[in-house]
């Protein structure tokens, strides 16, 4: 029922010419807010960890990323950026070591996924599961 209201009287005013808008007219169509950079600098010093600031002021968080002001205002926790890791390469000799530590195929690939994509890819899953029992 009040769908239809709002929509009859959406009509109504579209169909006597009167404006629309008239309920924001005065606010202004950018996206100004009480969140700028200084505000969001202070707000993220009050916490430790990105979490604890997300829990705690979810907007300011938000803002914070939408606007790409997250690195800037995150600059004094320690410990958020990733380590850079090192790329694994998976030969045949390490593939075998992970397999060794499991006794069927369904629990090597379940336990160490990329080893046994890699030597599924590559053909070596018969070698690698060599020490594994046969299914009868």
């Amino acid at each position: 029922m009040l769908s239809q209201n709002i929509q009859s009287s959406f009509i109504k005013s579209f169909r006597s010419h009167y404006p629309t808008r008239t309920w924001c007219i005065n606010q202004s169509i950018s996206d100004e807010s009480y969140w700028t950079l200084p505000l969001c600098l202070a707000e993220a010093k009050k916490y430790r960890t990105r979490d604890e600031w997300e829990r705690s002021s979810p907007i300011s968080y938000q803002k914070a990323i939408n606007r790409g002001w997250l690195i800037k205002c995150t600059a004094h926790i320690v410990g958020f950026k990733r380590r850079s890791t090192v790329p694994v390469i998976w030969t045949l000799e390490r593939c075998i070591e992970m397999a060794k530590q499991c006794q069927k195929r369904a629990e090597f690939k379940e336990r160490f996924h990329y080893p046994y994509e890699k030597a599924r890819k590559n053909g070596w899953l018969d070698i690698c599961c060599a020490h594994m029992g046969k299914v009868v």
